[in-house]
């Protein structure tokens, strides 16, 4: 009999043992002794500033260089990709108040992912990410961490966009998801395990198109992209990116089944036409 995968919140908790059902999406409490084998579920938007900041950021704000070429070997340069992109990558912490094995209220802080999609401080990342903060701030990639505001959430499509008091931000430049096929390479950067020293780059591939997975409160997100990209907790809210250069989806969960080798990670993204129109939305709201 055929169990389905577990999809579980990039928490801080230990790896939850495999076969389990559908795990809950809350906000990302990665912390450093997170187990790569927690799953995610870190939905993100890509372009958050409507027509006006995805205009912005498809132009290539943080970088207006032409399609980047493949390496000598015939795959992706990875350097170049992350050369383009990084810049727009930022890092969101959170202080809020959780639990102990005892159910007394304790002081955490998370850390999650997210990126610049307009120039002066607009910034998408995931609602897990940020619900329940009582203190948010973001660090930019230059090192300045400054206070962030939310202007938008959708908790159903895990979805949050913030503001951040700053000016000129390099800007992600964003693709287009509906022009994706099974087996285009892709990276997927981000904050993984909240390790020191910036964002944490894996290489992988689109593994499959238009996937439905449901997070453990209920919620389903569906149309979302398949990638073996590894995801790992602190990803969540970080930026899927193509070879050339163009974000095409926002990293979005893990599913984990277990096997004879143990439990096997599957990463799932938000395609980028899907977080643009959600993130219109609430920033209209």
């Amino acid at each position: 009999m055929s169990v389905p995968p577990t999809v579980e919140a990039s928490s801080a908790s230990p790896a939850a043992p495999p076969l389990l059902p559908a795990a809950q999406a809350p906000r990302n409490r990665a912390r450093a002794a997170a187990i790569a084998t927690t799953a995610v579920v870190t939905v993100v938007v890509g372009g958050a500033a409507g027509y006006v900041g995805g205009h912005e950021a498809g132009s290539g704000g943080a970088a207006t260089s032409p399609a980047l070429a493949s390496s000598s070997g015939g795959e992706m340069n990875v350097p170049a990709v992350l050369a383009r992109v990084e810049p727009a990558v930022v890092t969101v912490h959170t202080d809020l108040v959780g639990e102990n094995a005892t159910g007394q209220p304790v002081a955490e802080r998370g850390t999650g992912t997210g990126f610049v999609v307009r120039s002066d401080g607009l910034i998408a990342t995931n609602d897990h990410v940020v619900a329940g903060g009582q203190d948010i701030t973001v660090t930019l990639s230059d090192g300045r961490t400054v206070p962030a505001q939310v202007v938008g959430q959708d908790a159903g499509a895990d979805l949050a966009v913030l503001q951040v008091p700053a000016q000129n931000l390099p800007v992600a430049p964003l693709g287009s998801s509906a022009d994706l096929k099974v087996g285009d390479p892709v990276v997927a950067i981000g904050d993984a395990l909240a390790l020191p020293g910036g964002p944490t780059v894996t290489e992988g591939i689109v593994s499959a198109l238009d996937r439905t997975i449901q997070t453990n409160d209920g919620a389903a997100l569906d149309h979302v992209l398949q990638t073996d990209a590894a995801i790992n907790p602190g990803n969540s809210g970080g930026p899927l990116v193509d070879a050339t250069g163009h974000v095409v989806g926002i990293n979005t969960a893990i599913a984990t089944a277990g096997s004879s080798q143990g439990n096997i990670g599957v990463g799932f993204a938000i395609p980028i036409g899907t977080a643009m129109r959600v993130a219109d939305s609430i920033r209209v709201r």
